[in-house]
């Protein structure tokens, strides 16, 4: 039976992706993007500046972070055209 989620581990990810960094951020959210996408669902992830942090020396340093429409975990919405495959309930 194929696995009716993409599988996500908590904590850094492997790799030293920086996701406070506006490209590890993108990256971050393209591999969530393309993970679920991979199983038929459709998952909006957008990346913010959350802030700045000054350095001292007259630059800057802007964070970021990446939100989802998932919902306890999970998608809300089927890629169209895919046929509907049931989530496990969030609890």
């Amino acid at each position: 039976m194929p696995q009716p989620y993409p599988r996500f581990h908590p904590g850094p990810s492997a790799g030293r992706l920086d996701s406070f960094s506006e490209r590890g951020a993108r990256e971050l959210a393209r591999r969530i993007r393309t993970a679920w996408a991979n199983i038929g669902w459709d998952v909006e992830v957008r990346v913010e500046r959350i802030a700045s942090e000054e350095l001292g020396d007259g630059r800057s340093i802007a964070h970021f972070i990446v939100r989802s429409d998932l919902i306890n975990g999970l998608p809300q919405r089927r890629l169209e055209g895919v046929a509907a495959r049931a989530l496990p309930r969030a609890a």
